[in-house]
């Protein structure tokens, strides 16, 4: 179901195209061009509003939240679920019996607790190529401008999501045996309890270990970065209370001269 177009590049009917992270030029040249070429697309309904003039002429549909996999049926019924997916796969597939191309569009990094990651796996058969673009890790780099992984101590830099902090969590992974080696620390924070997360990093980095907080990175009027150290960020944040669109950054590499 693939090949190399005259460019030399990957050409396929199913593609998951990250469209960047925050303002929309920050989509890649790829991601443009393969999003120009695409006949159907399956966005959700914030791309859509983002990219709308690239997406006129186009047969547009929702992309669903986590569709093919656990991640749908947390906040809606199984039987929503189960008709929107049955009705995703007559689509595509008639789509794809028809020789037009496939687009689904995700932010930052689809494969980085990517909501549309299960398309993937449930059309596998078609062979889907991935156009990668800018994360909100990258993005969130960027604010910051000092260099992650030079750390006076360290060079590791650990990417992790709050969950981990939840109790009853059954993973290899809690934060607590992340926070050993005392490694730069980057998370990606749904659902984060702020006060939670730093109980469990004191018990392993000094209360005066750096702490930063980018916001909406990616976003050039409204991108900024909110700096403390563990022992303060709780009340720098008034307990823990931020918009969505965060990253949270703890290391020694945060420390200014």
């Amino acid at each position: 179901m693939f090949s190399l177009d005259a460019n030399g590049q990957t050409s396929s009917q199913f593609y998951l195209v990250s469209m960047g992270i925050g303002d929309p030029d920050n989509i890649t040249v790829r991601a443009l061009k393969t999003v120009r070429q695409a006949d159907v697309v399956f966005a959700m309904t914030r791309v859509q509003e983002n990219f709308s003039e690239l997406l006129q002429g186009k047969e547009v549909y929702n992309a669903g939240h986590g569709l093919f996999t656990p991640m749908a049926r947390r906040k809606v019924t199984d039987e929503e679920v189960d008709a929107l997916e049955a009705q995703t796969r007559n689509i595509i597939r008639k789509a794809v019996n028809a020789g037009k191309t496939i687009a689904v569009l995700d932010y930052g990094d689809p494969l980085v607790y990517g909501p549309q990651v299960g398309y993937l796996k449930e059309f596998q058969d078609l062979n889907p190529v991935v156009i990668p673009g800018v994360s909100s890790f990258n993005a969130a780099n960027a604010v910051l401008a000092q260099g992650v992984t030079n750390g006076p101590r360290n060079e590791s830099v650990i990417l992790t999501a709050a969950k981990t902090t939840r109790e009853g969590y059954q993973g290899t992974d809690p934060l607590v045996k992340l926070a050993e080696s005392q490694s730069t620390l980057a998370f990606f924070t749904m659902g984060l309890a702020l006060p939670e997360v730093v109980r469990q990093l004191m018990q392993h980095y000094p209360e005066k270990t750096p702490v930063a907080i980018v916001l909406h990175a990616g976003v050039a009027e409204k991108q900024s970065v909110l700096r403390a150290t563990l022992d303060t960020i709780v009340e720098r944040t008034e307990g823990g209370t931020l918009p969505f669109e965060h990253m949270i950054y703890v290391g020694e590499f945060l420390e200014r001269a």
